[in-house]
């Protein structure tokens, strides 16, 4: 159970490194873009008016490109989330079952527990009553 948890946490900071890897590749891919689409339309021969329709068009196609990845990320995370609740919860349930097992063990070895000891102690005052009689015998 413990293993199972530990390799939980263990396979968790592993996507949490991996999302993380993916943001930023995602953020470097969309700083690229906008930085390749600006310096191309800087540079074109071009009249000032048709540059700045083509910088505000790539400006909309990065902010969307950023977007869905954000999105994307989002809902990575989010299933991610639901995941790791599930199995919290699933480990809580059966957890409370083996409380509720180890509970009643506990009552069933107190009761076999009880019942030996008056056994032993209904054995012990026969040996004890068997000595009684031997010794006022020997007495008289």
């Amino acid at each position: 159970m413990i293993r199972n948890i530990i390799d939980e946490k263990r396979r968790e900071v592993q996507r949490k490194k991996k999302i993380k890897t993916a943001k930023d590749v995602a953020t470097g891919a969309a700083i690229g873009t906008a930085l390749g689409a600006v310096t191309g339309l800087l540079f074109a021969p071009k009249s000032g008016k048709e540059t700045r329709k083509d910088i505000a068009d790539k400006s909309k196609e990065v902010a969307d490109n950023v977007k869905h990845t954000v999105q994307d990320s989002v809902e990575l995370t989010k299933d991610w989330t639901d995941k790791i609740i599930h199995d919290v919860k699933e480990n809580v349930d059966v957890l409370k079952e083996k409380k509720v097992q180890l509970k009643n063990d506990l009552k069933e070895d107190s009761v076999d527990a009880i019942e030996e000891i008056g056994e032993g102690i209904a054995n012990i005052g026969e040996i004890i009553e068997e000595k009684a009689e031997e010794m006022k015998d020997e007495l008289k």
